[in-house]
């Protein structure tokens, strides 16, 4: 079989304005989230090392407690998407605020803050959850906390 080479499209020339950031972090989190999705129908689960044997990754976590360099990885991927759009004629033009656009703004503006599934740490794992998240990303717990207070 002949060596495969690589050859995406030369995307160089394409210029992307500032004001696409939050659809890069929204195309980059999905795309985590899928993977992740992924890896779990895989038999992944969340592990302090990558080990292929117990098919453990320490990035099974959400986007937000990603390290940067994985960030950066989902970033460069999402750019290349959107400057693949603009190359083929495309345009990208965002018509509203919607519903999700303002839900994933406040899960990007408070993605700091430090909120752990309280079944988890139950069982000592500190699972990490986004604010405003319904069910726990590991165990599938119905969280049950007022986001309102914070």
């Amino acid at each position: 079989m002949k060596e495969y080479t690589p050859k995406p499209i030369d995307l160089s020339d394409v210029v992307l304005t500032e004001d696409l950031t939050d659809l890069r972090e929204a195309i980059a989190e999905n795309a985590h989230e899928i993977w992740a999705i992924d890896r779990r129908a895989e038999g992944w689960t969340y592990g302090p090392k990558r080990d292929e044997d117990k098919k453990e990754t320490p990035c099974m976590v959400p986007y937000s407690k990603l390290p940067e360099e994985e960030k950066e990885y989902d970033r460069r991927m999402a750019m290349n998407t959107l400057k693949l759009v603009r190359k083929m004629g495309y345009d990208l033009v965002k018509r509203e605020e919607t519903e999700l656009y303002k839900t994933l703004k406040k899960r990007l503006q408070y993605s700091k803050d430090n909120f752990q599934c309280p079944h988890c740490l139950t069982k000592g794992v500190k699972t990490p959850l986004y604010r405003y998240q319904v069910f726990c990303d590991v165990c599938g717990y119905k969280i049950d906390i007022d986001w309102s207070k914070y």
